[in-house]
């Protein structure tokens, strides 16, 4: 059985999700097509407080980054609060401004804050999906707080030169049509580039909070569009205020369902900070693979240590096996990324300390499949899919996910089932004590030939038994 890795399901979801997120490049269309549908709405009391609240919600979006991560070392995250907190001090002089209110006269910063506020948003967010060389990348990671704290007071500055040098950006020519256009194709191309970055990263883990995030930066990039073809006051300029506070709103409906279904808002800050880790591994940079290797490990840190012994554990059974030096490289590579499919579990559920639900069981289940679908989109890894798949079914049928029987099971995925098995039945856990190796050695034998393979367990046996000869010569 082959995982369906698309369904009618989710081709009418997404396309769904399409057609709602070009709603709004869709009306300004119409009101392109038609400008008697376009009347004019002037209202400075809503302008005030709509775009208030707009700075507000991308001020809060900001602090939840910063709070959902241990520290700002990680450029990623560093960026992306940066990204948020530009969005909302710029924007809100767009709104501050507003005649009559803090200022009674019109001034440009009205009108230059609205562009400031979405290229320099999208200037950062590129940031945060872009890799940076090594050196530079630890330079920025040590660097971290002070860049964090030298942008907000360049913004603060901004924020009050706005609200009381009148005139002080008078000679910016955002008004003019050509500069208009070369800062939207430049602010496009950037949310291009960081929708693309950030879409590799949701094909990778499938995450809620990574699809939300995409869903921002595609209603932010249409932020511009309607910004650069609507005329002041009109209704179709209205529309680019609301998608700020969409696109936000978006985001942060994302960030509540992850961060409940992983019982942390750390799980916000592990789905950001992802690295492209799909994109690397297709590069072959083995580097990543072992970033790859950890992030599964942090996953479940009752089971910190699991991924290594297991594959270490399994090397050994294929050593007694005879395996090819080939095989042996495919045995190592697929005992290390077994468990790959975890990234997309709960956090609360991986970690939870009493015994699991009938639902949190058939969740933790599914890793199996969503395993099996990570290593076909990775090069690295696509034959090992199968293997990936299996390492959970058993001989009589009883495993999952497809409930495979005897030979059905690739060799390889009996090997790691055996060396998975072992660890974790001697591996403490919230829920119940290890076993001793004596007792994990008993158990093996009692399920030898029934639910793991009879050569793989007796290979894992010699592996021991040479072990204890050698230990008590």
């Amino acid at each position: 059985m082959s995982f369906e890795r698309s369904t009618p399901g989710r081709n009418l979801a997404l396309a769904a999700g399409g057609l709602i997120l070009a709603s709004p490049l869709l009306a300004l269309a119409v009101f392109k097509w038609d400008e008697r549908l376009d009347p004019e709405f002037v209202n400075r009391d809503v302008h005030f407080w709509a775009v208030g609240v707009v700075a507000i919600a991308a001020a809060v979006a900001a602090a939840l980054v910063i709070a959902s991560a241990q520290t700002l070392r990680g450029t990623r995250l560093l960026f992306l609060a940066l990204a948020f907190l530009s969005i909302a001090a710029t924007f809100s002089v767009h709104g501050l401004a507003t005649p009559g209110f803090i200022l009674h006269s019109f001034h440009s910063s009205v009108s230059v804050s609205s562009w400031v506020s979405i290229s320099l948003g999208a200037f950062f967010v590129a940031l945060s999906a872009m890799e940076m060389p090594e050196r530079v990348d630890h330079a920025l990671e040590r660097a971290g707080g002070a860049i964090f704290a030298w942008v907000a007071i360049c913004l603060t500055a901004y924020v009050a030169l706005s609200l009381t040098a009148e005139g002080w950006l008078d000679s910016v020519p955002t008004n003019e049509r050509p500069v208009q256009y070369a800062i939207a194709i430049a602010t496009l191309g950037l949310y291009g580039f960081a929708i693309w970055r950030y879409t590799q990263a949701y094909l990778f883990a499938r995450l809620i909070s990574q699809a939300a995030m995409i869903a921002a930066l595609v209603l932010l990039a249409e932020v511009q569009v309607i910004l650069l073809y609507s005329d002041p006051w009109y209704t179709s300029w209205w529309i680019y205020h609301a998608l700020y506070g969409v696109a936000l709103v978006v985001l942060f409906g994302g960030w509540a369902i992850e961060a409940r279904r992983a019982g942390s808002l750390r799980a916000i800050a592990d789905a950001l900070a992802m690295r492209d880790a799909l994109a690397q591994l297709n590069r072959g940079r083995d580097t990543h693979m072992l970033e790859l290797v950890d992030a599964i490990e942090a996953k479940d840190r009752a089971t910190l240590g699991h991924v290594s012994r297991v594959a270490s554990v399994a090397l050994g059974i294929g050593k007694k096996l005879h395996l090819s030096p080939q095989d042996m490289r495919a045995l190592g590579l697929a005992a290390q990324m077994h468990d790959v499919g975890k990234i997309g579990v709960p956090d609360a559920i991986l970690r939870k300390p009493s015994k699991l639900t009938d639902e949190e069981y058939a969740e933790v289940k599914r890793h199996s499949n969503r395993g099996d679908e990570i290593a076909r989109r990775v090069d690295t890894l696509r034959a090992l899919a199968p293997v990936i798949r299996a390492h959970h079914e058993r001989l009589d049928g009883s495993g999952y996910p497809d409930g495979l029987r005897g030979e059905a099971i690739p060799l390889l995925a009996r090997i790691v089932a055996v060396a998975d098995t072992y660890d974790a039945i001697t591996s403490t856990r919230p829920y119940r004590p290890a076993m001793t190796h004596e007792q994990a050695l008993a158990e093996l034998r009692r399920v030898r030939g029934i639910e793991l393979d009879a050569r793989c367990v007796d290979a894992l046996l010699d592996v021991f038994a040479e072990e204890h000869r050698a230990a008590a010569a």
